[in-house]
């Protein structure tokens, strides 16, 4: 566990004591009992376990596991029990035991409304106070692409040199990446396959031969290590990277090894928190993140990761569903003209194959896959 400075601390604190008094009164957020020390509280449709065993307070939530865990806090559910069961928690005799936290300032809630009321946050005097505090603000979603997933459906993600510039800007310079194993790599043979629509079900495609079609897939497996230096102490967090190809080419390989290492970076700071990109990892935020930005972001793409001009053209399409009605696959499936990400893709499967179309929805799903791990 890391121990945050005092002053920072404090604060990080008083925000998440705030945030649960504030839901508390919006009715945003409800406490369930569940056992004497155990409880679940309900906020936003989502549902989080709290439990206090031993002294020590802990929570299913994000915030809890990604930071507070790290660096002594509570999260705001936990204030949430603490704020509706102090009376009970009192009554059953552990109150000396656990409604004291372990961090610099008591929180009965008088103390609490007396911090709430402080007009001036803390003064942060070292620079691993301005770390700290810099990790914990959310993330700017101007910084957030959304890249087309293994389905018809997009999911958010930053690049790996958004990750690398933000690396360099909050710990200037003073961390590492190193590679712990040497790339794992399987290959397999997958059939091509397609949804026929009188059999209801996945079937295979045949050559001219009358035999099933197949083509090479694989995945690529790596482990690293990012280190950052704070306050003169150095932080390890260690994950794996993976990315998905298609073929048996050099340069599939080479595309896929240099995806999965960035994938790997891209995990091991995931760890750090919000800057970088944890909160992405959420149902709730995943579903919007990066829909927001419309304007281009210097790199000729929109929020969606697409170009303007593709947009554009799926828009126009849209717009003229006279011009769609007609777009099939070649096993006989209309296109959904309604679902922007399928109709995008199968324009862009037809601009690069010379106006063919695709033989199946699966057929498209596997080009995008193959297509998106080169990128």
């Amino acid at each position: 566990m890391i121990n945050a400075p005092s002053t920072l601390e404090n604060q990080l604190q008083h925000e998440r004591i705030a945030r649960a008094q504030a839901a508390l009164q919006r009715g945003e957020m409800q406490v369930i009992v569940l056992t004497d020390c155990t409880w679940m509280v309900a906020s936003k449709g989502n549902r989080y376990t709290i439990s206090l065993e031993d002294d020590a307070w802990t929570c299913t939530c994000p915030d809890f596991s990604g930071r507070c865990q790290r660096f002594g806090l509570c999260c705001k559910h936990i204030e949430a029990v603490r704020l509706t069961e102090i009376k009970k928690i009192s009554e059953s005799g552990l109150e000396s035991q656990h409604t004291q936290p372990t961090f610099s300032i008591n929180h009965t809630e008088e103390l609490m409304k007396q911090s709430m009321q402080t007009s001036d946050p803390p003064t942060l005097d070292t620079a691993a106070d301005q770390i700290l505090l810099r990790l914990q603000q959310p993330l700017d979603m101007n910084r957030v692409k959304r890249r087309q997933a293994s389905g018809l459906g997009t999911v958010p993600y930053l690049e790996g040199y958004d990750v690398i510039e933000a690396a360099n800007d909050l710990f200037l310079f003073r961390w590492s990446f190193d590679l712990l194993t040497e790339p794992h790599i399987m290959r397999w043979d997958k059939a091509v396959t397609f949804y026929d629509q009188r059999l209801k079900k996945k079937v295979p495609v045949l050559g001219e031969d009358g035999k099933p079609t197949t083509e090479i897939a694989g995945v690529v497996y790596i482990t690293g290590r990012t280190t950052v230096e704070l306050d003169g102490k150095a932080y390890s967090h260690a994950d794996a990277g993976r990315c998905i190809f298609s073929g048996d080419t050099p340069e599939a390989l080479d595309m896929a090894i240099a995806g999965a290492v960035t994938d790997c970076l891209k995990r091991c700071f995931r760890q750090l928190g919000e800057q970088f990109g944890n909160s992405l990892y959420d149902k709730e935020v995943a579903r919007t993140a990066g829909l927001e930005s419309h304007t281009s972001n210097g790199h000729g793409l929109n929020g969606n990761g697409r170009s303007e001009k593709s947009t554009g053209q799926v828009a126009s399409l849209i717009a003229s569903a006279s011009q769609t009605e007609g777009l099939q696959y070649l096993d006989g499936i209309t296109v959904d003209i309604t679902n922007a990400a399928e109709l995008e893709a199968f324009i862009a499967f037809k601009s690069a194959h010379h106006e063919v179309y695709p033989a199946s929805r699966e057929a498209l799903r596997a080009w995008l896959a193959n297509h998106n791990g080169k990128k």
